[in-house]
């Protein structure tokens, strides 16, 4: 079952010319001269009042130019912007926000090096600010499928916090506890007559006399593998693509990130059907009990995403 599902009806995208990133495939766009420009706005806007309280905002900006900057040749530059808010009875559903900025040289050709930025929070997995600036390249393989590498510069901050020896109160579970001698032990409450100890799995904290982690800083590798198919003479595209991000100094913490979408012409030139659907998983919070206090409860390890658009393009 989701644990975040997000089916927008009607999505209106002021579009100029079709959108192309750092790994899409361009060369229909191509021209002997000059450089192609990209441009795409996008807009969605849902409420509900009454029974339920649900309001929902997205908005997205993407611009890309592709073409010859003086030696360099066949090169693109995009920026990327998107922003998501949603209300469920007046509290936060969803609030993330991400701005991509991207470089490549060879766009098109089998090797394409790049330099890569990117801005982020989601406030939904505790995620206040995340910022990782990069190098890497992409290789083609063969047709319809290519892999690429990064390697990141990244400053993560979480809402996440640290709890002092002073903190014993606030609400305990008795499961997985046991009394203890406070002659011989060191002990985490005093409940009436009796000292318990509690361990990690069974101690739900509150914010208490703590104090929230400051950002980390450090290095991350990206890995990416990629297959994208244009089928029924390009009137049906399916673009996969599968992101394995650990940190260098530690494999055990990194993040899975699925990413497809499925784009369908119709009868009507200028009327595209979009299917999008993301799965991210982050090991930080597989077996470790972090607790959203947005959500009262504790934050998991998997987000997925479907939604379902619709695309007029003038």
């Amino acid at each position: 079952m989701f644990n975040k599902l997000h089916v927008v009806l009607l999505v209106l995208s002021l579009v100029t010319t079709p959108i192309f990133g750092q790994d899409a495939d361009t060369t229909d766009f191509e021209e002997e001269s000059g450089n192609e420009m990209f441009t795409s706005v996008d807009l969605s806007y849902s409420q509900d009042k009454g029974n339920t309280d649900f309001l929902s905002l997205y908005y997205g900006f993407s611009f890309s130019v592709l073409g010859d900057l003086g030696p360099l040749t066949d090169t693109e530059f995009s920026i990327n912007f998107s922003r998501s808010d949603d209300k469920l009875d007046g509290e936060s559903f969803t609030d993330d926000q991400s701005l991509t900025s991207q470089f490549d040289l060879w766009a098109n050709q089998r090797i394409s090096p790049f330099l890569f930025f990117q801005k982020s929070y989601d406030n939904s997995i505790g995620l206040q600010n995340r910022m990782n600036a990069g190098i890497g390249a992409k290789v083609g393989l063969f047709k319809g499928f290519s892999i690429s590498y990064a390697f990141l510069s990244e400053s993560e901050d979480y809402l996440y916090y640290t709890y002092g020896d002073s903190v014993g109160i606030g609400e305990f579970y008795y499961t997985d506890s046991f009394l203890v001698n406070p002659d011989e032990y060191y002990y985490d409450v005093y409940w009436g007559d009796e000292y318990y100890v509690y361990t990690d799995s069974s101690e739900y904290y509150t914010y208490t006399d703590s104090t929230e982690k400051p950002a980390e800083s450090f290095f991350r590798h990206s890995i990416r593998p990629k297959v994208k198919l244009k089928l029924m003479d390009g009137n049906i595209v399916f673009d996969y693509r599968f992101y394995y991000k650990p940190r260098v100094d530690d494999f055990e913490d990194y993040l899975l990130e699925h990413e497809l979408k499925i784009t369908i012409a119709t009868f009507y030139e200028a009327l595209n059907i979009d299917l999008n659907y993301t799965n991210k998983y982050n090991s930080r919070y597989d077996g470790t009990k972090i607790f959203n206090p947005d959500m009262g409860d504790y934050y998991k390890a998997v987000d997925e995403n479907i939604t379902l658009g619709v695309s007029f393009m003038f």
